[in-house]
This record gives C-alpha cells, structure tokens and sequence, in this order.
C-alpha cells in the first residue's frame, strides 16, 4: 500500500509498504481523509521513529478488515480514530496511508450527515479538549466519565480559552458548551483571537472575545469577566500563559497547556498553577514524548473510550460542529509539500499555531486560521 513514512536524512516521503494486518480487538480501516496536526509536521523534520515508519495521525474511512475478537464493527462501518503518527521511538503506525490500524474501542462511529473530511477533524483535537477540560481543569463531563469532580461553589463560572480560532479551541468551545448541562453551571466564556474570527466565535457562542495582540486584553478580560476561574491556552508559547494568569481571581486556579516545554513559567501569577498533558496518554500506551517518559495510564484510554461512545451514540450530527476542512489537492504525495509547510515558519522548520505567511498564490496554500487541513487517500 502507499503511505507517508519515515525516510533516512529527516524526512518523510511516499513509500510502497505491506499492508497491515489487524491483531487482536483490532480493526483495519480503509482510509479515505486525513487531518493534518502541526505536531505531524514537527516529526517529519524532527522524526521519532525509524524509517518506514508511518507518519499522520487524524484519519477517517471504513471498515475493511476485523482482527480476532474486534466484534464492535462490522466490515463497511464508517468510523475516525487517531492513532499514534510516528511522534515517539516505538513500533506503532501512523494514519497517513491507504489502510491503519485501530484498536476497535479507540474508533468512534460517524453520523450519516458528517463527511469524511468533517470526521477527520475530530479524533486528536476534540479529545485534546475533553483532556482539558474534563480531566485537567476537574469539570464534569457531559458522558459517563471514570473522571467525577466536586464541582466549584461559583454559580457563574468564567472560562478563558486562549487561541479560540485554533483546532484545539474551537473544539473546547463546542465542549464547554455542553458542559453548562453537565457541571449544572452557567459558564461565561471568553476568548481570545485575531479580529477577523470576533463575529463567528460571538456566533458560536463566546460571550466576549479579545484580540490577542492587544497589550491591554488581559486586563479587559479580567474586567468583563471580574476574574477567570478556569484557563485552556490552545497556544502555550511564550508568555501566552503567564498573560491569561493576570486574568484570573484573586483566589487562583488552573490553566492546562498543550507545548511540553514551549511555554514559559515566567511571569505566572502567584496562585495559579499551569500544568501540561499529552493527547497521547488517552491511548493507554507508555510512551517517550520529546525525550520525557509517559507511562501508560489506563484510567486515560478509558476516558477516550467514553469519550468517543458519547460522539458514536448520535446518529445524524456529532454533539460537537467539527472543525471547517479545507481540503487540500494531491492527495499523500502533496502533505509534505504543502500542508506541512503551511504548518511551519520556514526560517526554523519549528511548527505554529498562528497563520503563516507564504508567498504562493494557490489559494489552498492561503495561511491557514479557523479551519483544518485535510487530504483525500484515493
């Protein structure tokens, strides 16, 4: 099968590879989209894995194959899942390939009214947020969690999502929309972002929104608000976390990151604590990322698990507006060439969240802000 892979000299290419056979409470999908992340893009220049090693990680297809025991799908069921993608030294693949494998309760089943390229967007980014949100930050999940909090005394709680535009962003908004039923509060959320997403995040649900290249937003975020409670930064670079600690309560709390190491401690608020997780525990495999040991932490997968029962269990629509797909042309041969380069600032190969400029005049190649990058396996 064709697949994007490691290749010798830090780099990735198309190559001709075996096609992988599912193992036990495995299943093998046909991939039909995939969704590219900016942590894709950083092992391709930075590679985890030996050559040969599958790449990619957001993919969305059928079912083609079930392994020994997978009886929860039926060959022909449409499902999305993340795997892996090569970011650390072990043996599993990634998704950038004609067939992947999944474990078949780490898939989740997409509604009839959502498109592959829509499906695609979901899987790592929206369980990113989940993390964040129903972990990290200690508020109750609108599904059966093995994570239960006591809830805060506040009856209006106010919630910062830090870079709202951003994958990551969009999805936590979506969630913590939810969770005004499930935590039995009235979140106020605010956010912050580039001018020109203000009216579709009014839109979408954000009470007030900020320009983040405002000296002065933190202040006004604390006015408006009279004091964050909750903090998601989806950007965690710089001092992007110490700005939304001057934004909190007097009292403190807790902002979760997503950057191991890309953000700076300095210049956070005494009070409020910042902490970092990866996706990748809710796989439930020990794992090195960026040279620091995960362990396998199974009360994670089994948030994962829960977490995509709850997006299987909607027949027409995801509970959760996936991300807007541009979807590229060219298909696996063009993911390195064009969309891992919209994801990275040429001058040092080091992987943004933030629009890049580029000097092409294709409009897919158009710096990427609100939506997400996706490439049909055909």
């Amino acid at each position: 099968m064709k697949a994007l892979a490691n290749a010798p000299g830090k780099k990735v290419t198309v190559q001709d590879i075996p096609l992988p056979e599912p193992g036990l409470d495995e299943i093998r999908v046909k991939v039909h989209s995939v969704a590219l992340n900016p942590i894709d893009a950083w092992f391709a220049w930075v590679p985890a894995g030996k050559p040969g090693r599958v790449v990619g990680s957001d993919v969305a297809g059928v079912v083609e194959k079930l392994g020994p025991g997978a009886s929860q799908w039926k060959v022909g069921d449409r499902v999305a899942g993340f795997v892996q993608g090569a970011t650390c030294d072990n043996d599993r693949p990634g998704g950038f390939a004609e067939y992947t494998i999944m474990e078949q309760d780490l898939a989740f089943a997409i509604p009839s009214e959502v498109s592959f390229d829509e499906a695609a967007t979901v899987p790592l980014c929206a369980l990113t947020a989940a993390q964040a949100l129903f972990i990290r930050l200690k508020i109750n999940a609108p599904f059966p969690s093995p994570f239960q909090h006591t809830a805060k005394t506040e009856e209006s709680p106010a919630i910062l999502i830090y870079s709202t535009s951003s994958s990551v962003g969009l999805y936590t908004l979506e969630l913590v929309k939810h969770a005004r039923t499930s935590a039995g509060k009235p979140f106020r959320i605010f956010a912050t972002a580039s001018p020109k997403n203000h009216a579709r995040l009014l839109k979408q649900g954000v009470d007030q929104v900020f320009d983040y290249r405002d000296p002065e937003w933190p202040a006004l975020a604390k006015a408006a608000s009279g004091g964050i409670s909750y903090g998601v930064d989806c950007l965690s670079e710089g001092d992007s976390t110490a700005k939304i600690s001057q934004t909190f309560v007097k009292e403190g709390g807790f902002i979760t990151c997503f950057r191991i190491g890309e953000w700076s401690r300095e210049g956070i608020r005494e009070g409020v604590e910042a902490g970092y997780a990866a996706v990748w525990v809710g796989l439930g495999k020990e794992i090195s990322y960026f040279g620091h040991p995960i362990p396998a932490d199974l009360k994670w997968r089994e948030f994962t698990v829960a977490f995509y029962k709850w997006l299987s269990s909607f027949k027409d629509r995801l509970p959760i507006a996936p991300n807007v797909p541009r979807v590229m042309p060219g298909g696996l041969e063009r993911i390195v060439q064009d969309g891992f380069r919209l994801l990275s600032t040429p001058e040092t190969n080091m992987v943004v969240d933030r629009p890049v400029e580029t000097k092409a005049t294709e409009p897919w190649l158009r710096p990427v802000s609100g939506e997400k990058l996706v490439y049909r396996v055909e």
